[in-house]
């Protein structure tokens, strides 16, 4: 088996590649939720999470219909205190998982 000479920088190789996209979007994601945890009001923690932000869209998951309903009877409340972190985000698209 023919082994390579050069060196090879990981971390490049990770910017560069699938993994390393999927990665950054990970952790994207993770800190997008915790921003938005800080925001939103300690009635609704733990009960829904931040899944992903798309064309001004945040996308949320929430637990239950009722908690869905909660949040979507507040959506212009919650969307005034979001925009103070990301302006860009324009709307609110959230669903229920029962697997939450």
């Amino acid at each position: 088996m023919k082994r390579y000479k050069k060196a090879v920088n990981v971390q490049e190789v990770l910017q560069h590649s699938s993994l390393g996209r999927f990665m950054q979007k990970g952790l994207f994601i993770y800190n997008l939720n915790e921003q938005i945890q800080q925001v939103f009001p300690d009635d609704f923690h733990g009960l829904y999470r931040v899944i992903g932000m798309e064309n001004g869209i945040l996308s949320i998951e929430a637990a239950n219909a009722t908690v869905r309903q909660g949040l979507l009877f507040k959506q212009q409340e919650l969307l005034a205190r979001i925009n103070k972190l990301y302006p860009q985000i324009s709307a609110l698209n959230i669903k229920v998982n029962p697997a939450f």
